[in-house]
């Protein structure tokens, strides 16, 4: 139906446009910040509080979305954005706009997470409650990632190469146009236009989630095994805190013309095949714990040989490992976390884990920003990767125990009901 391809194209243009908004700087940000003669451990301030007001925003932006609509949640995402991204244009050096620009685009993310997912479902729905998403989130996923790795590539060659502060305002520019989309493009859905009590629905699902917080609590208290299993896998934050953040200052290395745009498109096209790779080394061997021992291992060496060589080539083809082993490792712990959730209230267990890892996440970039203010970038990964890797074995171990003790009690209560 031609009004059901007319969502469709408008869900694909938002997407692309606000998208190319993100990708067009993220290849010069902290070249940016730096030229702003801004310390590392201010730089990973900015990261961390970008951390803290999405995580305190991420519930709540959701019920305005559904409390509100979802035209007026995406318009006040890109509004909001663009003047985080207004603060960092015009900072001169001052904390507090690095502050503000932190809060202001966090707050700006957590209003599009999801809402243009939900409004294109609704809205079809409406049309065709049969009707199949997978082909149109498939056809978004490789539109936004070819848009982004040209718009990361633009942004930190054509314009980072002119003024570093350029990339930000094409940013602002593209996210803008994305509101004149959502403005005149974007209808709410039939269900959404029903007159409702705002305040009696954002009160019930308060009431919900304070509900699902008390039996997820409940739940990690009886089984210790997904709690173990949580905790083997903060570590991983220790290792990404620094390269998946820093690795512009490190290659860019003080160097005049600005050459992340080409390790830009490396690193995605790594996390792709990182991503590809997961089945087949999953496929390796039955015991999940071995496999991610093997790729911590791995990863850490990649890290301390990248740091320790004086090679550029070599020390980038390593980072680029580092970057195939975390996006493949990062599946096989989603897999593996979901295989071991025994419980009805999966979404509540799994946002108890993505809580423990945003914390541990704030956690890495303080304490690397201290590290490389104190050491230096090379000598700050090298201590992230060397406690991520001294936690995270035994941590695994103590797991891998308690998963085969677990299986043994089952099959010993099995022969006794036999």
């Amino acid at each position: 139906m031609k009004e059901i391809k007319n969502i469709i194209n408008t869900y694909y243009i938002i997407n692309i446009l606000y998208g190319m908004g993100i990708a067009v700087f993220s290849a010069t940000i902290y070249l940016y910040m730096q030229s702003l003669h801004y310390s590392y451990a201010e730089i990973n301030t900015f990261l961390s509080i970008f951390w803290i007001v999405s995580f305190l925003t991420e519930t709540p932006s959701g019920i305005i979305a559904d409390t509100f609509g979802r035209k007026n949640a995406m318009i006040g995402s890109c509004v909001i954005r663009s003047i985080g991204l207004l603060f960092l244009f015009l900072d001169w050096g001052n904390i507090a706009f690095l502050i503000l620009g932190a809060i202001f685009t966090a707050i700006g993310e957590s209003l599009k997470s999801s809402t243009l997912d939900s409004w294109m479902i609704d809205s079809i729905s409406d049309i065709d409650e049969k009707f199949t998403f997978d082909k149109i989130f498939s056809m978004n996923s490789m539109a936004g990632t070819t848009v982004n790795l040209v718009s990361g590539y633009f942004g930190a060659q054509v314009l980072g190469n002119m003024d570093l502060s350029y990339p930000i305002l094409a940013g602002i520019i593209l996210l803008m146009s994305s509101m004149v989309i959502v403005i005149f493009k974007m209808k709410e859905p039939k269900r959404n236009l029903e007159e409702k009590s705002h305040s009696t629905s954002i009160g019930r699902s308060f009431n919900m989630l304070k509900e699902t917080t008390k039996e997820g609590i409940c739940f990690l208290r009886n089984d210790k095994t997904f709690f173990l299993i949580c905790l083997s896998f903060l570590p991983l934050s220790f290792i990404v805190s620094g390269p998946g953040n820093q690795w512009q200052l490190f290659f860019q290395n003080g160097t005049k013309d600005v050459k992340t745009g080409y390790i830009w498109i490396g690193l995605n096209l790594c996390s792709i095949l990182g991503a590809y790779l997961s089945r087949k080394i999953s496929s390796l061997s039955e015991n999940k714990i071995y496999i991610l021992i093997g790729s911590t291992v791995l990863n850490t060496l990649s890290i301390i040989v990248c740091v320790l060589t004086d090679n550029y080539l070599l020390a980038l083809l390593l980072f680029l490992l580092h970057v195939v082993i975390t996006a493949s490792e990062e599946v096989i712990r989603y897999t593996f976390l979901n295989q071991n959730i025994k419980n009805e209230n999966r979404s509540s267990l799994l946002s108890f884990f993505n809580t423990l890892e945003a914390g541990t996440t704030i956690l890495a970039l303080l304490l690397n920003g201290f590290f490389s203010d104190s050491y230096g970038i090379g000598n700050a990964w090298l201590i992230m990767s060397i406690i991520s890797l001294v936690i995270s074995i035994p941590v695994y171990l103590i797991v891998n125990s308690t998963i085969k003790k677990h299986k043994l009690d089952k099959s010993n209560k099995v022969m006794k009901t036999i």
